[in-house]
């Protein structure tokens, strides 16, 4: 029998396509609390196409996707007050992590999971979100303290679309992720020194920033900025070129 129109279904009936005003129900969770104290172990088992996770007491508490199948895509809420740790179930991966490695979805954003392949989760808007009440896009943010060690193996490393750097001491140092094309950072020296932001190690292993060495800091001086940008592998460029 014909489908009646305005009205949400969970499944077709025998075959008869949705009409004009037709919805496709999916499955929904609501009020999650995800699992204290991150970790893949005990994370939260999320069951439902729609998960809005409203309650991530700790930064990196965690949830768990149900088993991938190919064709499966999900919408994950993170409407908690932190960011939070999303595990693959088992040994299935997100993003071309290593097993058991969780992605960190930011607060107040909403993250697509989809799979091709079993096993393997892709996401979009990982390092996006939303500002409550004020209908603007927002970014993932962090405040990181630069390390003593001030070399490019000890550097904190930066994780984040915008970070501000603390240092209690001259010439600390951050590191940069392993560059990739369309990468754009923004990183701001908020303390009183200078701090040394290296490349990465990884990646094309000789990377360079603006027209240094490879593998060469560049000196941000106290209480300035820049951003970093990315459109080969292994080079990064900064604007302004010089930090100001």
């Amino acid at each position: 029998m014909p489908l009646a129109l305005g009205r949400a279904y969970g499944a077709f009936v025998a075959n008869t396509p949705l009409g004009l005003g037709d919805f496709l129900l999916e499955s929904a969770q609501d009020l999650i609390t995800a699992t204290a104290g991150g970790g893949q172990a005990g994370a939260y088992q999320l069951n439902a196409q729609i998960s809005r996770i409203s309650t991530v007491a700790t930064l990196g508490d965690s949830v768990m996707l149900p088993l991938s199948a190919p064709g499966l895509d999900l919408l994950v809420i993170n409407h908690g007050a932190n960011a939070m740790q999303v595990f693959g179930n088992g040994t299935e991966v997100i993003d071309d992590q290593a097993s058991g490695t969780g992605v960190s979805q930011m607060a107040n954003s909403l993250v697509i999971y989809c799979c091709a392949t079993a096993g393997k989760w892709y996401t979009e808007g990982l390092s996006s979100g939303f500002a409550i009440s004020l209908g603007l896009q927002t970014y993932s943010y962090a405040t990181i303290a630069a390390n003593v060690g001030g070399t490019q193996a000890t550097g904190t490393p930066i994780t984040a679309m915008l970070t501000n750097m603390t240092a209690a001491g001259a010439n600390y140092s951050a590191t940069l992720p392993v560059s990739q094309p369309g990468l754009e950072l923004t990183v701001h020296n908020i303390s009183s020194q200078t701090v040394r932001v290296f490349p990465n190690a990884g990646g094309t292993t000789t990377e360079v920033i603006n027209a240094l060495s490879a593998n060469a800091a560049i000196s941000m001086l106290t209480n300035t900025s820049t951003v970093f940008t990315c459109n080969i592998a292994g080079q990064w460029w900064t604007v302004p070129r010089v930090p100001s």
